[in-house]
């Protein structure tokens, strides 16, 4: 990432593709576009295919997230909990991220715990609206608001 760049300045770089695409799919969600990239790069044979692209964006997209405010407390917290173990957190949200986002990055670790990929979406929609989810290992995932913050 260069320095100097803001989030908005990443956000607006994508834009011009968003409107080529939005226009011809008649479509107004974002998911939907990178649904379709993850089909082009399968159909493309790129390393991973389509999961392994949104694997490398979603790590990327938290790394920028992070270089940008390294110091700022995360407003957001998602995390998981094996059955009889402590909480732990694996993606971190700043107060500008949205609670569907940090929900989202959960999905690897709800596919692990053998959580319905067809029921993923309403999975990340429960937990962005506050819901505990527990899989049928037991497995728990939740996205709270961090006790730390103070924003």
């Amino acid at each position: 990432m260069s320095d100097g760049i803001t989030i908005r300045d990443f956000a607006e770089l994508a834009r011009p593709a968003w409107g080529l695409y939005a226009e011809a799919a008649g479509s107004g969600r974002v998911s939907e576009l990178i649904s379709d990239l993850m089909h082009l790069s399968d159909v493309l044979g790129e390393d991973g295919g389509g999961m392994g692209a949104v694997r490398t964006a979603v790590g990327d997209y938290l790394q920028e997230l992070e270089q940008r405010s390294p110091s700022a407390t995360p407003a957001l917290l998602g995390q998981f909990c094996p059955r009889g173990q402590d909480w732990i957190t694996i993606v971190e949200g700043e107060e500008s991220v949205d609670r569907q986002d940090v929900a989202n990055c959960l999905r690897v670790q709800m596919q692990a715990a053998d959580m319905h990929t067809d029921e993923l979406p309403g999975h990340v929609e429960d937990l962005a609206r506050g819901v505990v989810l527990v899989a049928d290992n037991g497995t728990a995932f939740r996205v709270i608001p961090n006790p730390e913050y103070r924003g």
